[in-house]
């Protein structure tokens, strides 16, 4: 078989895998007419999440699957090219954005990132007042996970309320209430013996945060 084209590579990792296409789209997480596509489309191209996760439940190296170039197998060489992790084009957070995307390179992320935080969860969304301050500034980017939608741990989350959405720190006090505060002592603080009950909703949990930087 040939591996010219993705649908040739899409084809062949199949077979080798053993894997069908409900498994693979069920994997990938994208619809069953996506995996059409790229079975029987001659010339389509994967790319970002869709690629690594491919990659991974067909057992093939990401490269190889992108280009055809490389090694079929998932041990990559170790001068082969990565493709990154997740490219994110369309923020789900509601917060005005600086910036239209981000791609991550998987080695990074994977020494970066806390462990167990699935790419297809993370999104990026920049820092809209000083509320966190000294913490984050105005204009600082964060990456967050939103699947994480209730306390899980102290940090810093995005918190929805009727009033809008806010970037704040969650910590757990000894008898067992949460205290949602700014690290900005010009805001007030609250505290609160269960999040959902109080109208509040934990939307995502910062993970990640480029800090702004004027360069001259």
């Amino acid at each position: 078989m040939t591996t010219s084209t993705l649908q040739d590579r899409v084809k062949l990792a199949l077979q080798i895998s053993g894997k069908s296409k409900t498994d693979l789209w069920k994997g990938c997480g994208v619809s069953s007419g996506t995996v059409t596509t790229w079975v029987k489309g001659p010339n389509q191209t994967i790319s970002g999440v869709n690629l690594m996760n491919a990659a991974k439940i067909l057992g093939v190296n990401p490269n190889w699957l992108a280009t055809g170039c490389g090694e079929i197998s998932a041990s990559s060489p170790p001068n082969s090219i990565e493709p990154p992790l997740l490219s994110i084009n369309t923020p789900k957070l509601d917060l005005p954005l600086s910036i239209d995307g981000i791609k991550l390179n998987a080695k990074w992320a994977e020494k970066v990132l806390p462990k167990n935080h699935s790419a297809l969860n993370l999104r990026i969304t920049p820092v809209s007042d000083n509320a966190m301050e000294p913490t984050l500034k105005q204009g600082d980017v964060l990456l967050v996970d939103c699947s994480i939608n209730s306390y899980t741990e102290d940090g810093i989350y995005i918190i929805e309320s009727k009033a809008g959405r806010f970037i704040k720190r969650i910590h757990k006090n000894l008898d067992g209430t949460l205290t949602i505060k700014s690290d900005n002592p010009a805001h007030p603080q609250e505290t609160f013996s269960n999040i959902q009950d109080s109208g509040l909703n934990i939307i995502g949990k910062a993970l990640f945060s480029w800090l702004e930087k004027v360069i001259k």
